[in-house]
């Protein structure tokens, strides 16, 4: 039961559609995020099942299906070893590798906490071109509050399209830290299963 759900919460669904009317503020933290100089409102969540929640939010100004930022908070219930979650999350991505050489990652510890820092891509069907690029900051950290007692996930994914490719590339590469800095930081909310 806990391999699954941690499954679940280690699988990054780069590109889906959602398709729900509701949102529900499962952890207490309905927002708006203040991150980078931009507002952050909750715009969808989910909680499949008695473990897992997942949050996101977008500036008004973005549109869910194809957005340039977003910040998501994720929360599993029990027990679990952040390496252990670390490790398992990089040989994901090393999977991936095998097939996208624009897959590319790498991995902060601070104070018991960590950062993964991994690009992805979606690419046309003879790989020759970059449709979407999506660069994600994943922020572990244990929370061992009674209750709440689990692994906590702060996140911001950023995307490029194909429109503005060239653009996310030379940002990333001209800031590539500023954001890894900007996750690191943030004060993170306390959570509170609703």
């Amino acid at each position: 039961m806990k391999f699954k759900i941690l499954i679940l919460f280690l699988i990054v669904p780069l590109f889906y559609i959602k398709a729900q009317n509701k949102v529900n503020d499962y952890l207490s933290v309905s927002g708006p995020i203040n991150l980078n100089q931009k507002e952050y409102n909750l715009v969808w969540s989910s909680h499949p099942n008695e473990n897992y929640f997942k949050q996101e939010y977008l500036n008004p100004k973005e549109n869910i299906n194809q957005y340039n930022s977003m910040v998501l908070i994720e929360f599993v219930k029990g027990d679990f070893i952040l390496k252990d979650i670390i490790d398992q999350k990089v040989s994901e991505l090393q999977e991936m590798k095998k097939t996208n050489p624009v897959v590319n990652y790498q991995v902060l510890e601070n104070n018991g906490e960590y950062i993964l820092d991994f690009l992805i891509s979606e690419n046309s069907k003879d790989g020759k071109e970059i449709l979407i690029a999506e660069r994600n900051i994943y922020r572990y950290k244990l929370i061992n509050k009674n209750k709440n007692k689990g692994v906590l996930l702060f996140a911001v994914s950023e995307r490029g399209y194909e429109k503005n490719m060239d653009a996310f590339f030379g940002n990333l590469k001209a800031n590539p830290s500023q954001l890894i800095e900007t996750v690191g930081n943030y004060k993170l909310p306390d959570i509170e299963i609703k």
